[in-house]
């Protein structure tokens, strides 16, 4: 259980630089996004171990259907918009969700095959 808390403050932690430097910068970007973005660099240069976040981030995406909700509800409150512009809209989902799932496939398999490499 201890582990689980040490896990989710580190997360935290990487949250608040990125809400900070978002804030500092005045970047239009969430906070979240740039502390994402700070994680996975210090994942990748090794600051940060898998260790330490693995448990919590499995938990996380466990419940991530949770995170939808608000979105769902948004979409709802809108539909006006999606009624004028649905088929753009649409479109626009679309593609971006195919070029995300494209580039996250490409990037796992690259980083997979460097693995067995090594």
């Amino acid at each position: 259980m201890i582990r689980i808390i040490i896990q989710f403050f580190t997360i935290f932690v990487i949250y608040l630089i990125g809400n900070l430097i978002v804030t500092w910068l005045h970047l239009p970007l969430p906070g979240a996004v740039v502390g994402m973005v700070l994680l996975f660099i210090a994942l990748l240069l090794g600051i940060c171990r898998v260790t330490w976040v693995e448990r919590i981030a499995q938990l996380h995406i466990k419940h991530i259907t949770l995170l939808f909700i608000p979105s769902i509800i948004g979409v709802l409150r809108y539909i006006g918009i999606f009624q004028t512009e649905g088929l753009k809209l649409a479109v626009i989902l679309i593609a971006s969700s195919l070029v995300v799932l494209f580039v996250t496939a490409y990037t796992a398999e690259y980083y997979e095959n460097k693995k067995r490499r090594k």
